[in-house]
C-alpha cells in the first residue's frame, strides 16, 4: 500500500520549468548550478526568491526533490529519464516528468488516478468530486483542497486537461500523448514502484487510469526483454508484470548522464 504521509507537492508546476531542470540534470550540471538557473527562472514569476519559506523557494523544493534530490529508490529512474530527455520533444517528454512525479510524490499519483477514474467514468473531471475521493484516501487535511487545486492547474498547464464553461470541471485532451516504448517502462516501473512490489496484470498496468493523458505504446513481449520487468503467464491467457528487482547502482549528479 501507498504510505500517505505528507502531501509534499502543492505548487503549480508549469512544464517549462520541469523541462529545464530536466535538461540541467541530463546536462550532468551540478545541483549548485541547476538551483541557480531555476531560481532566476523563477524569478518575476513566483514571488519571494530564493527566501526560504517564500513560495518560489516551496517551489524550487518541488522541482528538485522531481529531478535533482532524489530518494535512493529513485535515482536509478531519474537516471534513465535523464539519458532520454534529449532524444525527446515535448509531448512525449512529459511522460518522463510524469513517471518521476508519480515515482516522487505518492499523492500525486493518487490524483492522477483518480483523475483518470472521473475521465473515464464520466468524461469530465469535477474537481469536487476529486477532492472528495482524495480525502477519503488521505483523510480531512487542511491543506487537501488547495494542493489537488493545484496539481489540477498544474495538469491544465501542461496541456493533458482543459478549462470547461462550468467552474470547477475539466476535461480531457482530445488525444492521448503516444510515447514511447522506453518512456512506457519508466512510467510503468513508476507505477510498480508505488504498488510496492505487487504484480498487476500487464493490460491493466498499460492502461492504469494513472496513465490517463497517455498512450502507452509496449506491450508484454517488450516488457519480456527488459531486465526492470518479471513478466510470467497467469491462468490460461493473462500475464503479469512486477519489478524484477529494486534497482541498479544509482549514479550521483555531476556525471554526464548520456554515457
Amino acid at each position: 500500500m501507498t504510505e500517505r504521509r505528507s502531501i509534499g507537492i502543492d505548487r503549480r508546476v508549469d512544464l517549462e520549468w520541469l523541462d529545464a531542470v530536466a535538461g540541467q540534470v541530463a546536462a550532468g550540471a551540478e545541483e549548485r548550478a541547476i538551483r541557480e538557473a531555476i531560481f532566476k527562472l523563477l524569478d518575476g514569476v513566483v514571488i519571494g526568491g530564493n527566501k526560504r519559506g517564500t513560495a518560489c523557494h516551496k517551489t524550487m523544493s518541488v522541482l528538485s526533490r522531481i529531478w535533482v534530490n532524489v530518494g535512493p529508490e529513485t535515482r536509478p529512474l531519474r537516471d534513465r529519464a535523464a539519458r532520454l530527455v534529449p532524444q525527446l520533444t515535448n509531448a512525449p517528454r512529459l511522460g518522463l516528468h510524469w513517471a518521476l512525479l508519480t515515482a516522487t510524490y505518492p499523492f500525486f499519483a493518487d490524483v492522477a488516478t483518480n483523475a483518470g477514474r472521473l475521465l473515464a467514468l464520466q468524461g469530465n473531471l469535477n474537481l469536487a468530486q476529486l477532492t472528495r475521493r482524495m480525502r477519503e484516501e488521505w483523510g480531512d487535511r487542511s491543506t487537501m483542497t488547495r494542493a489537488v487545486q493545484r496539481v489540477i492547474r498544474s495538469m491544465v498547464q501542461w496541456g493533458v486537461l482543459a478549462d470547461s464553461d462550468q467552474r470547477g470541471v475539466y476535461a480531457g485532451a482530445k488525444e492521448p500523448v503516444p510515447v514511447p516504448a522506453t518512456v512506457g517502462e519508466l512510467l510503468l516501473e513508476a507505477l510498480l514502484m508505488r504498488h510496492d512490489g505487487e504484480s498487476l496484470p500487464v493490460d491493466q498496468a498499460l492502461r492504469h487510469p494513472c496513465f490517463f493523458p497517455f498512450h502507452v505504446e509496449l506491450g508484454a513481449h517488450q516488457l519480456r526483454r527488459s531486465a526492470r520487468f518479471d513478466v510470467h503467464r497467469q491462468g490460461l491467457d493473462v500475464d503479469v508484470v512486477t519489478l524484477a528487482r529494486a534497482g541498479e547502482e544509482a549514479r550521483p549528479l555531476g556525471l554526464n548522464l548520456k554515457e
